[in-house]
């Protein structure tokens, strides 16, 4: 590609900055140009806020219909509010709340057995019925007072509520009620019969050959005593010791144990010694036997 000619003018990069080109500047202001004023006036005459200053602000009508009618209906409401005592606020609260209650009585209960034993030890024997009672009744009452204030909300939720509240009291109360910790000696309240007389009933019927059926409870001997009865012959017995079962709840006076020292003989062998334990319980006014231990497995 051939060069350019020489004399095709090219373009120049402008010369420095100088002091001879000369270069535009704003005209001075004078007192004689005009200036942009806002409509209306000059800038000092438009309102501004003042926070000092009264706003007016509205306000309802003090003797207007609906104003009388308002205010009278809150003065009613205000009269109408009865002041509850501060006595009566616990029961206020029961009543809004009726199931709490009734679920802290149900948690409560291995509680008050306990406070009954402490009671039945340390002397106070004679409070311990009554407060077995009482116990009981409120419990009744607190239950019944939560059926009475759920009755008319769902019905599902209070079946619900109430079957649960008396399982949960069975589950708690059988493990310090029914199970047996051991032997003691019954309470000065038992007294003194404690179903001796029924146990030794069994046993001169074990000297007939006989298994007792009358001193059973029910009437019916158990079929093991039965054949023991018949196979071993009594010899003699002797009372060792009577007394009552330990249990986490008050010692209950209408379960009994008796041990006698028996001597029996097994056909032609000789006369053995041995320990049979008779068990008995309160029934009808009377004591009749629950169960006998020994003397041969």
């Amino acid at each position: 590609m051939p060069d350019p000619p020489e004399d095709v003018p090219r373009w120049q990069p402008p010369p420095p900055e100088s002091e001879e080109v000369p270069r535009w500047q704003p005209p001075a202001p004078t007192s004689e140009t005009s200036r942009w004023q806002p409509p209306g006036g000059p800038a000092e005459t438009v309102p501004r806020w003042e926070p000092d200053r009264e706003v007016p602000r509205w306000e309802p009508p003090d003797d207007g219909p609906a104003g009388a009618l308002l205010e009278g209906e809150m003065r009613a409401r205000r009269a109408a509010a009865p002041r509850v005592s501060p006595f009566l606020l616990p029961f206020v609260w029961w009543s809004r709340h009726p199931w709490v209650v009734v679920w802290a009585c149900v948690f409560l209960t291995p509680g008050a057995v306990l406070l009954l034993r402490a009671l039945d030890e340390y002397g106070f024997d004679t409070l311990v019925f009554p407060l077995e009672i009482l116990f009981t009744a409120f419990f009744a009452f607190v239950l019944l007072r939560g059926v009475l204030f759920s009755a008319r909300r769902a019905l599902g939720r209070l079946g619900l509520g109430l079957v649960g509240a008396l399982a949960a009291v069975g589950v708690l109360l059988w493990p310090v009620t029914q199970v047996t910790l051991g032997r003691v000696t019954c309470p000065p309240r038992a007294g003194t019969e404690l179903g001796v007389q029924s146990a030794a009933v069994a046993l001169e019927a074990w000297q007939r050959g006989e298994a007792g059926d009358a001193a059973w409870h029910g009437g019916e001997p158990d079929p093991a005593w039965r054949d023991k009865a018949k196979g071993l012959s009594l010899l003699d017995y002797q009372l060792v010791d009577t007394g009552c079962w330990e249990r986490v709840a008050p010692i209950d006076g209408g379960r009994t144990w008796h041990d006698f020292r028996v001597t029996v003989k097994d056909g032609e062998r000789a006369p053995l010694s041995k320990v049979v334990t008779v068990r008995t319980a309160a029934e009808g006014g009377g004591w009749k036997i629950t169960g006998i231990e020994g003397p041969l497995p």
